[in-house]
């Protein structure tokens, strides 16, 4: 199984146009998509290396805008009897109307809503696009970031015959920044 996963990252393992234009618009689509980015983050990680992380993160915030554009000017009435069923949403929602990108910034850092539906959330605000577009990008940096090292990790771990430990702790120190962000804005958001 090893040498399945080794060779797999090695045929892979190299950014180029094409691979690095097909992951683009693999994360432009899967930002239209209520599904967990971070198991896709990890992976694109293992498989390119960190180089993938801005791809990811252009690519998930050009995805992001366009489920916002969708969520208000196209699909806002099916949108918005979808948020009044979750109270948990109506209230970032109302949040969001408030405070403006001070709580997408907690959302994208500690992600208590999976993304793809805090983007659509996010259309139905009186947020601007431009600000939307700014703060999604900045904030959603560190997770990205962080996961595609994970993934890296991992692979260098495997491919240059690293030691364990040093793969064990890099993991360990990624999963506890990353919890201790979730931990915090889910803290914040719920003072709001």
């Amino acid at each position: 199984m090893t040498d399945c996963i080794l060779d797999l990252f090695q045929r892979w393992g190299h950014l180029s146009v094409a691979s690095g234009s097909a992951l683009g618009l693999f994360f432009i689509l899967a930002a239209l998509v209520v599904f967990p980015r971070t198991i896709l983050i990890v992976a694109a990680g293992a498989s390119f290396g960190i180089g993938a992380a801005p791809i990811i993160l252009v690519a998930g915030t050009a995805g992001g805008t366009l489920a916002f554009l969708l969520s208000r000017y196209i699909a806002a009435d099916w949108f918005r009897r979808k948020l009044k069923q979750h109270q948990r949403l109506e209230t970032i929602a109302e949040a969001v109307d408030k405070e403006g990108w001070r709580i997408i910034a907690l959302t994208r850092l500690g992600a208590p809503v999976p993304s793809a539906l805090q983007n659509y959330l996010y259309g139905l605000t009186r947020i601007n696009l431009a600000t939307f577009i700014l703060a999604t990008l900045v904030f959603s940096s560190p997770q990205v970031f962080l996961f595609a090292f994970l993934g890296a990790t991992g692979r260098a771990s495997l491919l240059e015959d690293k030691p364990l430990g040093f793969t064990l702790v890099s993991i360990l120190v990624t999963v506890v920044i990353i919890a201790l962000i979730g931990w915090r804005v889910r803290k914040l958001l719920g003072a709001k």
